[in-house]
């Protein structure tokens, strides 16, 4: 559910002025490519700052009939409590200014509430990791869904013959998405990574231990890159037994190993042996465009819940350890 707001401003408004504050108040201008008749702008504000915004507020700027101006907001499904803050001080900061008054679903002249406390840095950098991966897995999901295989003369999914089977487009798909799980599991883990290094209590102790390069040092010299951001590039985030190690660096006690060794499902394969394995049938299809003929839909779709239960169970880890209660906006 969308928080949508429309301000009618008073007579004191004009197009520059108003576009002047709504400037001042972090928002920039955007190009959705619409044709919005009387629409003069649009805009949006995301603060990157301690991983404030979650999805931003948008606001666009309209002249009406006798160049009266109207100013409307919204915040999307999955917006957090400074989103919500910005869209309310917008909404307050341009009556005060220019009079008129405003509509939003709470009522006229009513702001909304933002539910509950505002959240650590930390705990919104972990959220916004997991939320992008969660969002990231959709794509192979409808993938899967959606492809068809009633085409004539199609391929079965398995003939046991190697041969036959190395040639299978079916299969050949299949591993076509590994390649896919893998990248958005090492992002998921760098930016977790990042946003937990930022806010540790060893981040001086782990810093030293980074050794950074000339290229690396410019970069941050520079503000091209953060010291966070430099650090976790030195790192590989696919193999879980490499991930366990560079979150030690950050937290001796942090235990991600451990989170992914415990039982699942009373299967003999841990997830830590089987994405283990995944990065490996990566690397093998990458690097030599070997198929691996045991990815039928069926494993596909097990590997797809590998990959979301293992990063759910970190991301408890990473709670635990960082004393901040996960959360999941879906």
């Amino acid at each position: 559910m969308s928080y949508i707001s429309e301000s009618k401003l008073g007579s004191r408004a004009s197009l520059s002025r108003v576009t002047e504050i709504v400037t001042l108040l972090g928002y920039f201008r955007v190009n959705d490519g619409l044709k919005v008749p009387g629409r003069a702008g649009s805009y949006i504000w995301a603060e990157q700052k301690d991983y404030q915004s979650y999805v931003g507020v948008e606001l666009d700027i309209y002249v009406r009939k006798n160049n009266k101006i109207v100013v409307s907001t919204r915040s999307r499904v999955g917006r957090s409590y400074w989103d919500i803050k910005q869209q309310n001080s917008t909404i307050k900061m341009l009556r005060d200014l220019f009079g008129g008054h405003f509509v939003t679903d709470a009522g006229r002249d009513r702001y909304w509430r933002p539910e509950g406390k505002p959240p650590s840095p930390v705990s919104s950098g972990c959220f916004l990791a997991r939320w992008r991966l969660h969002n990231a897995l959709i794509k192979p999901k409808l993938y899967i869904s959606q492809r068809g295989d009633n085409k004539p003369n199609s391929w079965p999914q398995s003939t046991g013959h190697y041969l036959i089977d190395g040639m299978n487009p079916r299969l050949f798909s299949n591993n076509l998405l590994i390649p896919y799980l893998v990248a958005v599991w090492e992002e998921y883990f760098r930016s977790s990574f990042i946003a937990l290094l930022k806010y540790s209590p060893q981040r001086e102790t782990a810093l030293k231990k980074a050794n950074l390069n000339q290229t690396q040092l410019e970069a941050i010299a520079s503000s091209v890159a953060t010291v966070e951001d430099a650090v976790a590039d030195l790192f590989s985030f696919q193999r879980p037994t490499v991930i366990d190690k560079n979150f030690k660096l950050i937290d001796p006690g942090m235990d991600v190993a451990g989170a992914l060794r415990k039982p699942y499902r009373r299967r003999k394969v841990s997830l830590f042996d089987s994405i283990e394995q995944c990065v490996e049938d990566r690397n093998q299809f990458v690097h030599t465009g070997l198929v691996n003929i045991n990815l039928t839909d069926q494993r596909i779709q097990t590997i797809l819940a590998d990959f979301e239960v293992a990063v759910d169970r970190c991301y408890q880890e990473f709670g635990r350890r960082f004393k901040f209660v996960p959360q999941h906006a879906y």
